[in-house]
């Protein structure tokens, strides 16, 4: 008995000292982001434990806007963040060394997108030429929505730059209609589907179908100098990323839980959401339209190849 015992409690601190070395272990990555939707694969692999199974502490906090994600990560208040391409472009093209370790959000051409512009419900604008003259909200000039509008415009024989642009947050928009502050806003999920739900605001125009083909939405970034000094937790981490994507991809009423407790929408609106598709890969063709634009609109003085923002492990 006394044998028995004592190899029960050697096995009981064995267990112990072996949680605690695991955790001990851990190597932390500090995550920042605004909120939405294309953030359920990271919420659910955070939830589910993904990220400390493959020996990754991360810690998670949350902004406002993709500019302040980015400035964060620059000033080494994070490591890995969450954000627009178009802010990760403006930085490159200035010489700052931010890469790209992990595909987000993926929009396809005219499929429903997590994204869109929005008018007042009773406003008389119907199509996107109507925008012309008019003022528009942003989360900032030159972002993705702003880029992707305005290619829109230019494509169906308007003149984008008669639009005249604001810089609003986001869950925001909606207010600055409703108080006449802009004639229309870029909105996103799941403040979109909210807004629209409350019977304020109707969806005018999706546009990111001002981008030719495929796009990536959004990504996940880090500085080149703190990816490669710990390109193995990057790595994992990215890797977490990509399987906790292939299972909300595919169950997306399961995750809708997810949503309602990091946003706080009520369940019935979210449910309704346009739920966002993850990429599974990091392809450059898929970045490279985003760059193409930005020189277009003279956001950056010239186009560049988008595999010089992609970070792989050094060899």
């Amino acid at each position: 008995m006394k044998f028995v015992l004592s190899s029960a409690l050697a096995a009981v601190l064995l267990a112990v000292s072996s949680a605690s070395m695991a955790q001990s272990n851990l190597t932390t990555i500090r995550f920042v982001a605004a909120p939405s939707d294309d953030l359920v694969p990271f919420w659910y692999a955070q939830s589910t434990g993904m990220f400390k199974a493959a020996g990754l502490n991360v810690e998670a906090s949350s902004v406002s806007t993709g500019a302040v994600v980015t400035q964060a990560v620059i000033g080494g208040a994070a490591d890995i963040g969450r954000t627009s391409p178009q802010v990760l472009i403006a930085a490159h093209i200035r010489g700052i060394p931010l890469v790209v370790v992990a595909p987000g959000a993926i929009h396809r051409q005219n499929a429903q997108g997590n994204a869109a512009i929005v008018v007042a419900a009773n406003s008389p604008l119907k199509s996107v030429l109507d925008l012309q003259g008019k003022t528009v909200s942003c989360t900032a000039i030159g972002d993705v929505g702003y880029l992707g509008l305005r290619a829109l415009i230019d494509a169906q024989g308007g003149d984008s730059s008669t639009v005249k642009w604001i810089e609003i947050p986001i869950p925001a928009a909606a207010a600055a209609l409703d108080a006449g502050r802009i004639d229309a806003g870029l909105s996103t999920e799941p403040f979109m589907t909210r807004d629209v739900a409350g019977g304020k605001v109707r969806v005018l125009v999706d546009m990111l179908n001002g981008y030719p083909g495929t796009i990536l939405q959004g990504v996940y970034f880090s500085t080149r100098a703190f990816a490669d000094a710990n390109a193995d937790a990057v790595g994992r981490f990215a890797r977490v990323l990509r399987e906790a994507s292939v299972y909300t991809n595919a169950h997306v009423a399961e995750t809708l839980p997810l949503v309602v407790a990091n946003t706080g929408l009520d369940a019935d609106v979210a449910s309704k959401m346009h739920r966002t598709t993850m990429a599974l890969s990091l392809d450059p063709a898929e970045f490279q339209p985003l760059i193409d634009v930005a020189a277009k609109y003279k956001q950056i003085p010239q186009r560049f190849d988008a595999r010089d923002m992609f970070w792989a492990p050094p060899r």
